[in-house]
């Protein structure tokens, strides 16, 4: 009888132990996911700020990986020759192919110009920056819509008044950091 008794009781006792165990490695997972939650945070707000005195210092570079044609195909294409370059008040659009040699000597158009027309919207909610300018080129006028996210992941339709539409989709680089080759301009 004894036994019994001294069985049920540490049946009991481990139970509730157990389950103590169990709501503890709950709690445990509970702050871990929290933790991980807070990190994660905290990396958006310092890329959303880092991609914010980019574009307030208007020294970058977007570093196409596709582009986007009006037709729309979309492409993948060389970063280092397709890009669209602000410097404070001037800009160069670039597109260029590894494959054949076209007016800028790398096989494509690179066009330089001066900016007007800068707008620059932010979006604190949603973490993202709206850009608008035109570019007075060479050979033609630009209008520059650009989309970017908190990392600097960017979409920037470029429409020319009498070239078209094209689409650059790619990252956004500080000019320091950027490694581009530019044609010449016509």
């Amino acid at each position: 009888m004894r036994w019994i008794c001294f069985l049920l009781m540490s049946l009991l006792l481990s139970g509730g132990l157990f389950a103590q165990d169990q709501k503890t490695i709950k709690e445990t997972k509970k702050e871990a996911s929290q933790r991980k939650k807070e990190e994660k945070k905290a990396k958006i707000e310092s890329q959303y700020k880092l991609t914010d005195s980019l574009l307030k210092g208007k020294k970058f570079v977007l570093e196409a990986q596709f582009l986007k044609y009006s037709s729309g195909d979309r492409v993948n294409v060389v970063s280092t020759l397709n890009f669209i370059s602000i410097d404070s008040l001037s800009a160069v659009i670039q597109v260029g192919s590894m494959q054949r040699v076209g007016y800028n000597g790398v096989g494509g158009v690179t066009v330089q110009g001066r900016i007007s027309n800068w707008k620059l919207e932010k979006d604190d909610k949603h973490k993202n920056f709206y850009l608008t300018l035109s570019i007075q080129g060479n050979i033609d006028i630009y209008e520059v819509n650009m989309s970017i996210d908190y990392a600097g992941y960017t979409y920037a339709i470029l429409n020319g008044i009498n070239t078209g539409k094209l689409t650059f989709e790619g990252n956004l680089v500080s000019k320091e950091e950027t490694v581009i080759f530019k044609g010449q301009t016509l």
